[in-house]
């Protein structure tokens, strides 16, 4: 029988010892302010949580999950998968940074980019791909 408490534990103490620092830094959205076009204003929600986590590319080898979601068009060849704890709070609006200091800024790359490993009800770990803000910011923040 697996005891999912050290699972957790082992992956959690993997991920640290094999990956970065990564930040997810969370925002709230609002209306738009009435002086501009935009559709929303994104402010920060509480403060940065900071964890390790491992960043890996794409897997691009035909037939894989990835290449056919590359085939597809919904992921990018620069796009990043990283595994993160099972505890990172992955919902709502976010962005990640990676390194730290920090050296580049990511954000959700697909509608269901987030997948969730379980043992039974307990999470795990988590996958999430990620795709590069260009210029460091989520439209509105």
């Amino acid at each position: 029988m697996v005891n999912v408490t050290a699972l957790r534990n082992d992956v959690k103490d993997f991920i640290k010892h094999t990956g970065e620092l990564v930040r997810f830094r969370y925002f709230n959205i609002s209306g738009a302010n009435t002086g501009y076009d935009d559709d929303v204003v994104l402010t920060i929600s509480g403060t940065d949580f900071w964890t390790s986590g491992v960043v890996q590319p794409i897997d691009k080898l035909r037939g894989s999950d990835e290449a056919i979601l590359l085939e597809q068009g919904k992921l990018l060849n620069n796009d990043l998968k990283l595994y993160v704890p099972g505890d990172v709070n992955t919902s709502g609006l976010w962005k990640v940074g990676l390194g730290s200091p920090i050296r580049e800024e990511y954000s959700l790359a697909i509608d269901g980019g987030v997948t969730v490993w379980r043992v039974k009800d307990d999470i795990v770990y988590k996958k999430i791909y990620l795709r590069r803000l260009d210029t460091g910011s989520i439209v509105g923040e």
